[in-house]
């Protein structure tokens, strides 16, 4: 495996997800009134105002976050990648990697740096594994947000070679918080994307290769078969708002993939226009930007976004030991 695609995806999750946090829960029309109708184009200060409150903890409130601050979607994959890096994955134990998938989502839970208006069923999932429930019975089953497919990008890196494992890691990383079988197909998702850009595959494959797959359920093939409809569209934001605001996960990976294909070779117009988009816009372009920045590689991301993206040091070491992870 490239280490510089390794480094491309982690950085590129991060820098897509602080791109379009300034955006979530803001209509497209008051996004697109920046920049002189351009939208978001680089990293932003911004506001955040929605408290939560689960069990009797209260998360978020009236928070001012600097430029290049990333939301809870890259804080949950970098949980995801400690927890596997955590893990003796030469004597491939599931449980043993759930037993620190639940570590690392507990202490998310208790972080308080978790305040970047969390996803409530992630934060539902994580209360309940905080109160020893087990990771088989703290996931929701009516819930299919995308709080599943926005931190499966280092899953993708680890089983690159080993689809298998790969699919039963995502599964069971997607049920501890959203059990719902579309969710688990989105979580599963990113994750396989992921290494198919990592491994070089052509985007062009990506469609049908989702398509062919067993284990995605109906409802995640026939939002990926949708791409395919709309990706003639002359119009890109007419062609995304046909594909949903991404709020599940289905519409998330979706999404993502539609910026992924219409700007293939370029990383930077891909996370951009996910960032751009009407909805959830760190989650899909934090997954774009996984998927973008595996396939196209760290050199494609602008230095100052690495510089400038938060704690761009420590994203460095997590891409550095998830690599020799692999070997």
């Amino acid at each position: 495996m490239n280490l510089n695609k390794v480094f491309g995806c982690i950085y590129g999750l991060a820098i897509g997800d602080a791109l379009g946090f300034p955006n979530e829960f803001i209509d497209i029309d008051s996004i697109l009134l920046k920049n002189n109708g351009l939208g978001t184009i680089d990293f932003e200060n911004l506001y955040k105002e929605r408290p939560i409150i689960i069990g009797d903890k209260k998360i978020g409130g009236k928070i001012e976050f600097p430029a290049g601050t990333y939301s809870d979607d890259t804080q949950m994959s970098l949980a995801v990648a400690r927890a596997l890096l955590n893990s003796n994955l030469k004597k491939y134990d599931l449980e043993e990697i759930m037993q620190n998938i639940t570590k690392e989502f507990i202490s998310w839970y208790n972080d308080p740096t978790n305040n970047r208006a969390p996803g409530r069923t992630c934060l539902k999932g994580a209360y309940k594994l905080n109160n020893g429930i087990n990771w088989k019975n703290s996931g929701d089953i009516s819930q299919k947000g995308c709080g599943t497919a926005m931190r499966s990008a280092p899953i993708g890196l680890i089983f690159h070679n080993d689809i298998t494992k790969l699919v039963e890691v995502a599964s069971a990383a997607s049920k501890c918080t959203h059990a719902h079988p579309t969710a688990v197909s989105s979580g599963i998702a990113t994750a396989y994307l992921t290494s198919l850009a990592v491994n070089g595959i052509n985007p062009k494959q990506y469609i049908d290769n989702i398509l062919s797959q067993p284990f995605f359920n109906e409802e995640m093939k026939n939002k990926i078969f949708q791409v395919s409809e709309v990706l003639a569209l002359e119009n890109t934001l007419t062609a995304r708002q046909k594909l949903g605001k991404g709020w599940v996960g289905d519409e998330a990976v979706a999404l993502a993939l539609y910026c992924v294909l219409k700007n293939s070779a370029d990383y930077v117009k891909t996370v951009l226009m996910a960032a751009n988009s009407d909805g959830d816009t760190d989650s899909i372009a934090c997954i774009a930007g996984a998927i973008s920045g595996a396939y196209n590689g760290i050199e494609k991301i602008p230095a100052k976004w690495v510089t400038q993206i938060e704690n761009s040091r420590y994203l460095c070491e997590i891409a550095k030991n998830l690599y020799h992870k692999t070997k």
